[in-house]
């Protein structure tokens, strides 16, 4: 893990096209702003959490993916046209 110290206005830049910027800091806490691509989904991490183990419980409910046919997970996996660009 990188920890660092960054004051209000400045931002940290995370890959291609992510900042995250400090908008202010007090007792209450850090307030940041993301600028990301409409492409990455930014979700706090209680929200992420709660969507992941959505998708684990639907895809339990799936069952067993027939003898043949990729499962849920791999078909996600696998690019879709659009994504090849």
């Amino acid at each position: 893990m990188l920890v660092f110290s960054r004051r209000r206005g400045e931002a940290v830049v995370v890959g291609d096209g992510i900042e995250i910027v400090v908008l202010s800091s007090g007792k209450e806490g850090v307030r940041i702003g993301v600028r990301a691509p409409l492409s990455v989904a930014v979700h706090r991490k209680e929200i992420y959490d709660q969507i992941c183990e959505e998708n684990r419980q639907a895809a339990g409910a799936l069952g067993p993916a027939p003898a043949g046919e990729p499962s849920v997970s791999e078909a996600a996996a696998r690019p879709t046209r659009r994504d090849r660009r």
